[in-house]
């Protein structure tokens, strides 16, 4: 993938977009009961479940210096069709007022995960992994080079919150398929460095992550998903969220806020529609209203779209067409921020089949 995004991690990628679990009554079981901390373990792959299972570790951190970085660490299976690999993909938002991006993708044989140090390394013979026992310590590096830009990342967190999910985290979709969601960041602060072609740059931050799983393909369980992140004022606000093929007045997914050390755990029951506009080209939903259980709604409403990705660019002709025919469509991400309640705002972005 020197930067052939491979059709595999393109699946990767997508399938990162969607988490599953739905919140319909016939169609989706959400889980029992409220918030429940998680431990260290939970950080590790889940227990494979079916030919398709892939499962991602997605990261957002806020630069102090108004850089953004999306990163993500994936394993994904392909039924047989091909070998099961590991994979990564980096995006830099704003750097000196430019964007970059990266991806790696390795065979599974050459993944390990070191159950001393907790370390989760795609390739031994390469700088793509993350380490460390939550939340005690937890510490990230991507180190590779695409189309003549060497990057070299390394972010170690602090300040750690404990991770939680909803309940045992696991959503049943229909009779067959399963999907975990879970939050083993829900905040921390970072410093380290990031380096373009040597030109190394200390940087600080604020950083989230959550991990999920799925059973199959997401692409043809779910239209699009979205997220928001934010730290006002020692609050941090926070939420993930897909929407079914088949059941697009509903959401999938949950809220979170923190206040001090008081967590909040918002289920979502709703979800409207209110507004579409074009943003770099791509139409999209720029107005929502999510409402939750026991909670005040909240209308999201897009400010600016920064970054505009779509997962198939990298890939030549024929294995474009291959990978469209396969998922259904191009994938597309487009990352910026929003508001909530037209007074609070977050980083936002939002996945689509187009």
């Amino acid at each position: 993938m020197i930067y052939r995004v491979s059709i595999s991690l393109i699946l990767l990628i997508i399938l990162f977009l969607n988490p599953q679990y739905v919140i319909s009554q016939d169609y989706v079981s959400v889980p029992n009961g409220n918030i429940e901390y998680i431990d260290s373990d939970n950080i590790k792959q889940h227990e494979k479940k079916g030919g398709y299972y892939n499962e991602f570790w997605n990261y957002h951190i806020a630069l102090d210096n108004g850089s953004e970085i999306y990163l993500n660490y994936s394993i994904t299976h392909y039924g047989g069709v091909r070998d099961a690999v590991s994979g990564a993909r980096f995006s830099l938002i704003n750097w000196n007022g430019k964007n970059y991006d990266a991806a790696r993708e390795y065979n599974l044989d050459k993944f390990n995960f070191d159950e001393n140090s907790y370390k989760f390394d795609l390739n031994p013979e390469r700088g793509i992994w993350f380490e460390g026992r939550l939340p005690n310590q937890h510490l990230i590096n991507f180190n590779t080079k695409k189309n003549g830009t060497l990057f070299d990342i390394k972010l170690d967190f602090t300040d750690i919150k404990p991770g939680f999910t909803w309940g045992n985290g696991k959503f049943s979709l229909g009779n067959d398929d399963e999907a975990g969601l879970f939050t083993p960041i829900p905040f921390a602060r970072v410093s380290g460095f990031v380096a373009l072609n040597g030109d190394t740059v200390k940087v600080t931050g604020t950083a989230s992550m959550n991990q999920t799983y799925q059973t199959n393909v997401g692409t043809k369980l779910f239209q699009d998903s979205f997220r928001f992140y934010s730290q006002n004022d020692g609050k941090i606000s926070a939420g993930y969220f897909l929407i079914p093929k088949d059941s697009q007045s509903e959401v999938v997914g949950y809220a979170y806020e923190i206040n001090n050390s008081e967590f909040v755990l918002k289920k979502p029951v709703s979800l409207e529609r209110l507004d579409s506009e074009k943003f770099l080209g791509e139409k999209i939903y720029s107005k929502i209203k999510i409402c939750y259980l026991e909670q005040p709604c909240e209308v999201i409403t897009i400010n600016e779209m920064n970054e505009k990705i779509s997962m198939l660019d990298e890939l030549g002709g024929f294995k474009k067409m291959l990978a469209k025919r396969f998922l259904g469509g191009d994938i597309i991400e487009l990352r910026g921020s929003a508001l909530i309640n037209n007074k609070f705002p977050v980083f936002y972005s939002t996945t689509l089949l187009d």
